[in-house]
């Protein structure tokens, strides 16, 4: 046969060039030509047509194997009935100046994008995604860092790719209070006082206040703001004799009934726990953003190797009745005379951009989804006449103000306000603060 090699060239580039529908060679017909339609048994020179500046065989020899294989482009599916594989007709979906062929993916922040078929006759695609509210949004940033907001937002890279409905429920962990509990009686101070316009425990009690946790990806909030609270006036109440930092992981693994662990917990049930089985030390039992075994009986001794008491007092620290405060001025009395308390507040999505500042609800980027979220309120203050709080969060140091916020204070701001929980620390006798 003439010219072979020039032809199996030929022939590789006509495929490909099939493939992206080049118009500078011509589409046939060649063996299928109206006027001509020829399959050719055996082997027969006179069996072809010209293909640009060679030619092209329709005869049964052409196709003897793959390495003669100078075949006119549709001899197989004229001579030999085969219908080539479609898949050169279909049309890519298209991102980033990118193709992308049904059953491929990608992420677009949270969601799961898919290159899908929408018409099965033509053969066109579109990218199918999915829909969920992603925990940070470009949106909310840009909105929230406008001239005139009291606060700076920030898209955090360890929340990116993060659905919204995943970082309320595993980022707080506050279950709604029970109707017992919002009618829990209040402690009321009434005390006609002149307050400080600023005060926070760190500076008053230096070395007495617990540093921040990172929850990690876990609801523990409930654990974690307790077990705060309860180290830090263990640590004033008994000015500093019964100073260390107590464990979350204690009500995480071992308040067990009624809780759902890294799922969410009631912040009542734990309360109570602390107040009957009491709370280990941190270096004890260490904080594993997960559901452990729990290491003690609830009314036996401590059984982990390494775990001593500290003398006087046995190796559990326990705390009193917890009691709500109800006013702005209750709150800061309390405060500054016993140390940093309990609050629930409400978090929408803009919450988790905050990065410094004095923070209000922007609605920027307002969705419907919102949950409740345990901190600690370690002081107030006031910055060009506008009130806030300074309130310890449970994240890490690298959000917001070194792992602090602070909220507009008096109005009762994302419910900040709205279920205040203030306890006394069992000290020994020995060790009460005069």
């Amino acid at each position: 046969m003439a010219n072979t090699i020039h032809l199996l060239y030929l022939f590789a580039v006509l495929t490909a060039a099939a493939a992206y529908h080049r118009p500078d060679l011509p589409p046939g017909p060649y063996c299928g030509l109206p006027s001509n339609n020829q399959c050719c048994t055996n082997r027969k020179d006179d069996c072809s047509h010209r293909i640009l500046d060679t030619l092209c065989y329709c005869d049964e020899f052409c196709n003897r194997t793959r390495a003669h294989d100078d075949c006119c482009p549709d001899y197989e599916s004229v001579c030999l009935g085969i219908q080539p594989e479609p898949e050169y007709l279909i049309q890519p979906c298209v991102y980033r100046n990118r193709q992308y062929y049904p059953g491929d993916k990608r992420t677009e922040n949270c969601n799961t994008c898919e290159c899908i078929i929408t018409d099965e006759v033509k053969l066109t695609t579109e990218w199918r995604c999915d829909q969920d509210e992603c925990l940070m949004s470009q949106d909310v940033v840009y909105g929230v860092n406008q001239p005139g907001m009291s606060w700076r937002a920030y898209n955090y890279s360890q929340f990116f790719g993060k659905k919204l409905k995943d970082g309320l429920k595993y980022k707080l962990g506050t279950f709604p209070l029970s109707p017992e509990t919002k009618r829990m009686g209040a402690i009321r101070y009434d005390k006609n006082i002149p307050y400080p316009e600023n005060f926070d425990a760190r500076r008053r009690w230096p070395n007495f206040i617990s540093p921040i946790v990172d929850q990690g990806w876990c609801g523990s909030d409930w654990a974690v703001s307790i077990a705060g609270v309860a180290s830090d006036r263990f640590a004033i109440q008994s000015n500093g004799a019964e100073n260390m930092v107590l464990s979350p992981q204690t009500l995480l693994s071992c308040n067990i009934r009624q809780q759902q662990g890294c799922a969410g917990g009631h912040i009542d049930v734990a309360w109570n726990f602390a107040r009957g089985h009491g709370l280990v030390d941190e270096n004890c039992f260490p904080y594993k953003a997960a559901v452990t075994r729990c290491p003690f009986k609830p009314k036996g001794t401590l059984i982990t190797d390494g775990c001593r008491p500290r003398a006087p007092r046995t190796s559990r620290y326990k705390v009193g009745p917890p009691g709500r405060l109800n006013t702005e001025a209750d709150i800061m009395y309390d405060i500054m005379e016993s140390g940093p308390v309990q609050a629930v507040m409400t978090v929408y999505q803009d919450f988790f951009h905050y990065r410094d500042g004095i923070y209000r609800r922007s609605r920027h980027g307002d969705s419907m989804l919102q949950g409740r979220h345990s901190v600690r309120i370690v002081g107030w203050g006031e910055e060009r006449g506008d009130k806030y709080w300074t309130v310890a969060n449970s994240w890490g140091t690298e959000w917001g103000e070194n792992g602090y916020f602070r909220i507009a204070r008096g109005n009762n701001e994302s419910g900040i306000e709205s279920f205040v929980v203030t306890v006394l620390s069992d000290v020994t006798e020995a060790n009460q603060r005069k």
